[in-house]
């Protein structure tokens, strides 16, 4: 029993060490798109019928935020998680996404939130605050919009073409007071 009980910590402990090596710490923007009503829509859908809608959404929305720069992360059926190395890259990928999906009827409206800082990347995936904060900032956007965090907005500042309107500062669970900032094209 005590050589199985050692021999599964070493495998324990070797495990650790993988994925600690696969384990970095990046600064990124990070942005979740997020289909508005997809629970109320799929619950009057044949499941043909959503597996089409799903595969729509995801596949256009991936070659939308790799046109422009980013990675998507992972889709979530009714969501998109993405990030980009530069703010700007983000924005553009947030704005194509939401005038594609504005043009195309058979998709329900999006809405999007955009976070910058720091990161955990582990096995494909991306973890922290920052993360959380793109997602919350999702959760408070209005259909057809994008919502950025400060940092975001910063970045963005003298950027062409674009418009930052600040709201009021809102209390965002789990993260504290954040002052979105509205982004849009001019």
């Amino acid at each position: 029993v005590w050589r199985r009980q050692l021999a599964a910590a070493i495998e324990r402990g070797l495990a650790d060490a993988e994925a600690a090596a696969d384990e970095e710490t990046l600064h990124l923007t990070v942005g979740f798109a997020d289909q508005v009503g997809f629970t109320r829509l799929a619950r009057r859908m044949e499941e043909a019928e959503l597996a089409a809608l799903v595969e729509r959404f995801e596949s256009r929305s991936a070659d939308i935020v790799v046109a422009a720069g980013g990675r998507v992360i992972k889709t979530l059926g009714d969501e998109i998680l993405f990030v980009a190395s530069d703010p700007a890259e983000a924005a553009a990928a947030g704005l194509a996404l939401l005038s594609a999906h504005e043009r195309d009827e058979s998709v329900p409206r999006v809405r999007i939130g955009l976070a910058t800082g720091t990161v955990v990347a582990r096995r494909g995936d991306v973890f922290g605050t920052t993360v959380n904060l793109a997602s919350r900032l999702t959760a408070l956007a209005r259909p057809d919009s994008i919502l950025v965090d400060d940092r975001t907005a910063q970045a963005l500042a003298d950027a062409e073409g674009l418009s930052l309107r600040p709201l009021t500062p809102r209390a965002v669970r789990g993260i504290g007071l954040v002052r979105p900032v509205v982004l849009s094209a001019r």
